[in-house]
């Protein structure tokens, strides 16, 4: 057998933690193609990726391709067996322990190879044998409509006898009742405010906007004073608004957390902004994604953070086809308009498709590219299921003057978990609590005034 016989063999298999589009572009480096083709290749069928190399060249493109994130295996071309016509028994060549292992790596099969780090072991040595994580672990909602039904109903009542005071109450029970009926890996979520706090942040908030109140019928210049202050406030209410729901966010006693500076809060919610509307929003899709990458990047869990793995070109692909079918439902429109009236009717389900599409398109990428260190969260909604949810749960709540909205919502949170997930890279254990700091409750308060309650 030659020395140059030995193969890199690609095993169908991403390893977990690893974004598709980091591996096709670092495979391509390391196998001097272009990213095209490095994204056929790596598909998931089982194939040798090269040939005819001596051993030590074999194992280090196998090191190469491990640490750019695909799963390989150095192998050889099963041995040529010569028969002894004379005898008529057949002898097989020897190999080398080296090429005995290799070989066994390169046959294909169901179980996969055992995990080993070519730094750390030598030809022919043993490999120890990873336990592998689960390969998918569900996110769990055993909420129901009639439990919620009562929980709504009383909130409801009280906050009308109370003048708004008791919301701040219902908000923690609703939240409460939410959180607890989630569960990951045998563990529900907590919600951990005090209805105290929110209720002194409400109180600032409506004092501030009772005080502008009062000044603006004295003083007509308040008004624009009070744009301006809220504009510059802004960035800094939605902060405070989301470390406070993060810091009171806990999972088996873990405490979630979210920190960012003002000037990247201003750039993403008020700059970014800005200049959408004066490109006529042809820089919507990308302030979207600055958006969500500032809300994944900022938070964390314990002492471990978020990262956003989607880049903006994927928003620029979900708006582009939802602005397709949204400018079809115009001209079913237009064409209405000069010919038969009732035609407009056919927009109806355009438009809603419409919604539909970007909501799912835009939540499996947002849950799809966050990971918290190793671990992926992984989302699979369909815009078919999701549509019917939609319609069905907007004739419901018509029909029954808003009776229904419990069980819609119940129904929603429902079809959301059943089709998110995480994708563990280890033990889900290791998580270590952070220190935190107390976070008050007056950016929460705004956010409902001003309703913009944003969060993972």
């Amino acid at each position: 057998m030659g020395t140059n016989s030995y193969q890199v063999i690609y095993k169908g298999e991403i390893f977990q933690g690893f974004a598709k589009e980091d591996v096709f572009r670092d495979v391509a480096r390391i196998m001097a193609i272009s990213p095209e083709t490095a994204t056929r290749i790596i598909n998931g069928q089982r194939m040798v990726l090269k040939k005819g190399l001596d051993e030590a060249e074999a194992r280090k493109q196998c090191i190469l391709l491990k640490k750019a994130g695909i799963r390989v295996a150095l192998g050889v071309p099963q041995p040529e067996t010569n028969v002894n016509r004379a005898a008529g028994r057949p002898t097989v060549e020897t190999q080398s322990p080296a090429a005995a292992q290799a070989s066994e790596l390169a046959t294909a099969g169901h179980a996969k190879p055992p995990s080993f780090d070519d730094k750390a072991f030598g030809a022919g040595q043993p490999r120890p044998a990873a336990t592998s994580p689960p390969a998918r672990i569900p996110i769990e909602f055993n909420g129901s409509g009639s439990e919620y039904f009562r929980i709504w109903i009383v909130n409801m009542l009280l906050t009308l006898m109370t003048l708004g005071i008791y919301s701040a109450w219902a908000k923690v029970r609703n939240k409460q009742y939410f959180y607890a009926n989630t569960r990951l890996h045998g563990a529900g979520f907590e919600y951990l405010a005090s209805p105290a706090q929110i209720l002194k942040g409400r109180a600032l908030v409506a004092g501030a906007l009772i005080a502008y109140w009062g000044l603006s019928i004295f003083l007509p210049y308040v008004e624009a004073v009070f744009i301006l202050a809220f504009v510059f406030a802004f960035p800094w209410l939605i902060v405070r608004s989301l470390a406070f729901n993060a810091h009171n966010s806990a999972w088996r006693n873990i405490r979630f957390d979210f920190s960012a500076g003002y000037p990247e809060a201003f750039k993403v919610y008020v700059l970014w902004p800005l200049l959408a509307m004066v490109t006529l929003g042809i820089l919507s899709p990308y302030v979207f994604y600055r958006q969500n990458k500032f809300l994944v990047e900022n938070s964390s869990f314990g002492q471990s953070r978020f990262s956003f793995h989607a880049t903006w070109r994927d928003y620029y692909r979900i708006l582009m086809v939802a602005s397709l079918l949204a400018l079809l439902a115009v001209a079913v429109v237009a064409i209405a308009a000069f010919t038969f009236a009732p035609l407009v009717l056919l927009a109806l389900p355009i438009y809603l498709y419409v919604l539909a599409y970007f909501s799912v398109k835009s939540g499996n990428l947002f849950y799809n590219s966050s990971r918290l260190g190793r671990h992926r969260l992984e989302s699979c909604m369909e815009v078919k299921g999701y549509l019917r949810l939609v319609l069905t749960n907007t004739l419901a709540t018509a029909l029954t003057l808003g009776i229904f909205h419990p069980w819609a919502k119940v129904r929603t949170l429902r079809y959301k978990a059943r089709h998110l997930g995480l994708k563990p890279a280890g033990d889900l254990n290791a998580f270590v609590a952070g220190k935190q700091k107390a976070v008050g409750a007056v950016g929460d308060a705004s956010g409902d005034f001003f309703d913009f309650d944003l969060g993972l």
